[in-house]
Parts: C-alpha cells; sequence; structure tokens
C-alpha cells in the first residue's frame, strides 16, 4: 500500500514538474545561443552596454527560465497530459520502461507539439518567417527529449511493479 501511494506521487509529481522544468532550462539555453547580447552584456544607455557581472547574468538567464515556464505550462502540460501520459501507460504496459524509448516518444511529442504551436502562431506559413524559426522548432523535440528524460527519473517507471 505505501509503494503504490509512493509510486503515485512520483506520477504526480513528474506531470506536474518536468514541463516546467524542461521548458525552462531549454529556454534560458536558446537567450544564450539565439541572444547573447540579452544575457551577457548590459545596456547603460542607448549606446553604451558593459559586460555584465555574475549576478546579472544569472538573473538575466533566470527571467528567461521563468519565461521558459510559463510556456511549459501553455504547451507542456496539455502535451503531457495528450501524448505523455498515455504513452507512459502503454509503454508500462509493454514493459518498455528504458530511458531511450522515452527519449524517444518525447522526442516525437515535442516536435508535433511545436510545429502546432508555430502552425497556429503562423510563423510557418509565411516564407520567410519560416526560415527563422530553425532554432525555435528544433526547441520542441529537445524540450521534450529533457522531459521525457526527467519524467522517467522522477516517475521511475524501470524500478519494482509498473507504475499505474
Amino acid at each position: 500500500m505505501t509503494r503504490d501511494w509512493k509510486q503515485w506521487l512520483r506520477l504526480i509529481l513528474a506531470v506536474l514538474f518536468t514541463p516546467i522544468l524542461a521548458a525552462g532550462l531549454i529556454a534560458a539555453g536558446l537567450a544564450m545561443m539565439i541572444a547573447p547580447d540579452l544575457v551577457f552584456r548590459v545596456m547603460i544607455d542607448s549606446t553604451t552596454t558593459r559586460p555584465a557581472t555574475l549576478p546579472e547574468i544569472m538573473a538575466s538567464l533566470f527571467g528567461f527560465g521563468a519565461i521558459g515556464g510559463g510556456l511549459g505550462v501553455v504547451l507542456g502540460w496539455p502535451a503531457m497530459i495528450l501524448g505523455g501520459l498515455p504513452a507512459h501507460l502503454w509503454l508500462v504496459r509493454k514493459g518498455r520502461t528504458g530511458w531511450r524509448t522515452y527519449a524517444l516518444i518525447g522526442a516525437a511529442v515535442g516536435t508535433v507539439t511545436m510545429l502546432v504551436y508555430l502552425l497556429a502562431t503562423g510563423d510557418l506559413r509565411h516564407p520567410l518567417r519560416a526560415l527563422n524559426v530553425g532554432p525555435l522548432l528544433l526547441s520542441g523535440p529537445v524540450t521534450g527529449v529533457l522531459a521525457a528524460s526527467l519524467f522517467w527519473f522522477i516517475a521511475r517507471p524501470a524500478r519494482g511493479r509498473p507504475t499505474p
């Protein structure tokens, strides 16, 4: 009885936190790649900048991570509920509870989620804008792999009895 309760708690925590954490980490990473001046430089006035100090860099990364966490709530939770949980239940039933399997399913769910988002916002409908969304489109599968890996680590479906 106690073991079942712990498995349910791990499953609930994994569903609640992994989309937010994964999207926040990917958003901070994307900020460093796409707009490094917003992270590593501080604007003094409209024409002068200086290198950012470590606390300023951390504050910028935290801000980008918070924005990514918000996207994790808006995009990640529906993707987790519509794609991740049914896939988890199916994988547990089939006995395929390895990390790689979860990572591949996470990449697929993340890709579909990002394609739906980009089609809904109109970025893929215009040819010139479609060229600029490469890093954003790639962030879907990367976030999916990270979220699925974190889910696998928290829920631990390969240990003990299968998670319900």
